[in-house]
């Protein structure tokens, strides 16, 4: 008899060192979009004018959520369209007028039109001037001309009044001629001289005068076209800053009407009314994707984290259906987090400290790579925010170890209290 009892505790430890059993780390979780939620929120403060949706409510990509009061947007932005258009017509007069050009409007509006006639008038203008320049300089060069050939003529005249000079002057000494007309010859001689000082002083004077007139021709015709050159620069300058001023004001135009990005549920929407007032970037409505992937978020305890590893297999089994009659699925570790979580304790096994103390846990994200359920009501499927239950393999050890796990701790550190 005691060799039967002896075979029997033997055989029994021999199991329980033997027989393996799983190590299953649990941690409640719920369903989640791979894909974040998508925020909704004003770009700049204003009144909510219309809200369109519910939470709840399955929204197709271009579905308008809300709608914002406009006034100020689209004042901002018909300002800038004139300014733009103003502009636009300016720069493309200045444009014609550096390149020499005929000026041709692309549109028929107000500012188009007051160019049109500005350009008229500074063509009139530029015109009229050089036309000045222009009769100065042929006075000038006929005065010149005349100057010149009147150098010529008083120049001949000054040679012959030198020669009659000298034939009087050799008949007085043969006694021939008289003094008188002697003093007449030097006379016509003196005077031609005279005159052909005159001729080219004259001839110089009108030759400065031309090139100081040419000069200034030449300086206005390239200060009009410079200044024409720094008021395009100027223009352009602004009608880029104004461009792009009117594309943010266009997109805060859009933006008064909140449209679903993409298909997605509501998930929820802030307390507001019609004609309350939303800051800028304050959240106002979140939706989630439809046709993300959906994997799950378990929360595991910070005493068990340590077993838990990528890759590992999870059984996942859904709240709302008893897995023994409905089934479970399937799926691994995908990631774990690097760094624990803190908050009141919800449904979370090992709880750190007693009542009302936070809970530690780590979060722990699964892909189901399978769902082997069965006999779920009809259009049953899966969606964001349904609670689960995850329980992950993290290895084996046997029935011994698991009692003297349980056992050894409260010999070794019990009856130590003061």
């Amino acid at each position: 008899m005691l060799w039967v009892i002896v075979t029997l505790i033997l055989a029994s430890g021999a199991v329980l060192n033997l027989v393996p059993i799983d190590m299953v780390v649990t941690g409640a979780g719920r369903i989640v979009s791979t894909e974040p939620t998508v925020v909704v929120q004003p770009l700049e403060t204003a009144i909510v004018r219309s809200i369109n949706v519910h939470e709840g409510q399955l929204v197709r990509k271009g579905d308008l959520l809300a709608g914002l009061d406009p006034t100020f947007s689209s004042a901002d932005a018909s300002a800038l369209e004139a300014q733009v258009q103003s502009l636009q017509a300016e720069v493309d007069r200045l444009i014609a007028e550096a390149s020499g050009q005929s000026y041709t409007p692309r549109t028929s509006d107000a500012p188009a039109a007051v160019q049109v006639a500005l350009f008229g008038q500074r063509q009139s203008q530029y015109r009229y001037q050089m036309e000045s320049f222009q009769q100065k300089i042929s006075g000038l060069q006929a005065q010149l001309t005349r100057a010149e050939h009147d150098v010529r003529a008083f120049g001949e005249r000054a040679e012959i009044a030198s020669v009659l000079e000298s034939k009087r002057r050799e008949l007085e000494r043969l006694q021939v001629g008289s003094q008188m007309n002697r003093l007449i010859a030097q006379d016509q001689r003196i005077e031609m001289q005279r005159n052909l000082t005159d001729a080219t002083g004259t001839a110089e004077r009108a030759g400065r005068d031309l090139k100081q007139m040419m000069a200034e021709r030449d300086a206005f015709e390239q200060q009009w076209k410079t200044q024409v050159n720094q008021d395009l620069t100027l223009r352009s300058r602004a009608l880029n800053d104004a461009t792009e001023g009117l594309r943010k004001a266009s997109l805060r135009r859009q933006l008064v009407e909140l449209r679903a990005k993409q298909d997605a549920v509501v998930l929820n929407i802030a307390r507001v009314s019609v004609g309350s007032v939303m800051q800028s970037g304050e959240q106002f409505i979140t939706l989630v994707p439809t046709h993300a992937p959906l994997e799950v978020e378990a929360r595991i305890a910070a005493e068990d984290a340590g077993y838990v590893q990528q890759g590992q297999r999870v059984t996942v089994k859904f709240d709302t259906f008893p897995f023994v009659q409905y089934g479970i699925a399937e799926g691994f570790v995908r990631i774990v987090s690097a760094d624990s979580f803190t908050g009141a304790q919800e449904n979370q096994r090992g709880s750190v400290g007693g009542q009302g103390q936070q809970t530690v846990w780590y979060k722990a994200r699964v892909t189901i790579d399978n769902v082997a359920m069965h006999g779920v009501p009809g259009g049953f499927e899966m969606k964001p925010g349904m609670p689960v239950t995850a329980d992950i393999k993290a290895g084996e050890r046997t029935l011994l170890k698991y009692l003297f796990a349980r056992v050894l701790p409260v010999g070794l550190e019990g009856m130590r209290e003061p």
